[in-house]
């Protein structure tokens, strides 16, 4: 009987592995996943890659790191030494601590009236958005900073010193020495933060646009008088700068 139990069981296990109607099914179903997997590379760009989109949450958390990196590394010698040769190091320093006040409460403006949805999203499930291999290489911006005028303007001013650019960059280099995301990222920007979480941000719509005009008129703040007034700031604290009149 032992053998006759025996031989019952591994007559089971026999037909369960080979079940001619389950291993059809298994095959059809891999054949279709690899018909899907070809037709869905066919459909990503040359140069592309399909990643998941940010979740708003693992942003704001990433963000709230690079933030209190950033406060650190402002205030380092390495960094202000750059400061030291043009002008008052605690005066050019509160101008831009300024200028970035302002911005990050029109960007808070913008991420109420957004739900705070700023390229991320608030879903469980963040849907496939398509993104180059190699993202596009930013510098740290002096006129992100409000260091500089941007536009017409721009172009009819003088450049501001090295120093102020180099102080800046010292500030990237230094807030993600232990991040792995490409160097010379804006530093406070969510492209970091989306490059070292690896997932996608959404391109800027209209509603976000809007978002900003809408907040920028409630703030009563002007781009354009907010990088002149910054200008002339950094010219009081020593800056050699040509500011608009």
């Amino acid at each position: 009987m032992g053998r006759k139990g025996l031989g019952k069981k591994g007559a089971s296990a026999v037909n369960l592995s080979y079940n001619p109607p389950t291993i059809m099914k298994l095959t059809a179903a891999i054949l279709c996943s690899i018909a899907f997997a070809t037709t869905f590379a066919a459909d990503v760009p040359e140069g592309h890659t399909v990643v998941a989109q940010c979740k708003c949450s693992d942003l704001d958390e990433c963000a709230e790191t690079i933030a209190t990196k950033t406060n650190n590394c402002k205030k380092k010698a390495e960094c202000t030494n750059f400061l030291k040769e043009i002008g008052d190091v605690t005066k050019i320093m509160a101008c831009l601590d300024a200028d970035h006040e302002q911005m990050m409460k029109v960007e808070a403006c913008a991420k109420k009236k957004l739900n705070g949805e700023l390229g991320c999203t608030n879903s469980a499930t963040p849907v496939n958005l398509t993104i180059p291999l190699i993202p596009v290489i930013e510098i740290p911006s002096l006129e992100e900073s409000g260091a500089v005028p941007v536009g017409e303007q721009a172009n009819a001013q003088a450049e501001p010193p090295l120093q102020l650019r180099q102080y800046l960059m010292c500030i990237d280099e230094c807030t993600h020495d232990d991040m792995e995301v490409i160097p010379g990222r804006k530093k406070r920007s969510p492209a970091t933060c989306a490059f070292k979480l690896k997932c996608a941000l959404a391109p800027p719509s209209d509603s976000t646009q809007n978002a900003y005009t809408e907040c920028q008129k409630e703030l009563g703040y002007d781009p354009t008088k907010g990088a002149a007034d910054s200008c002339k700031c950094l010219k009081a604290a020593g800056v050699n700068m040509t500011c608009p009149n």
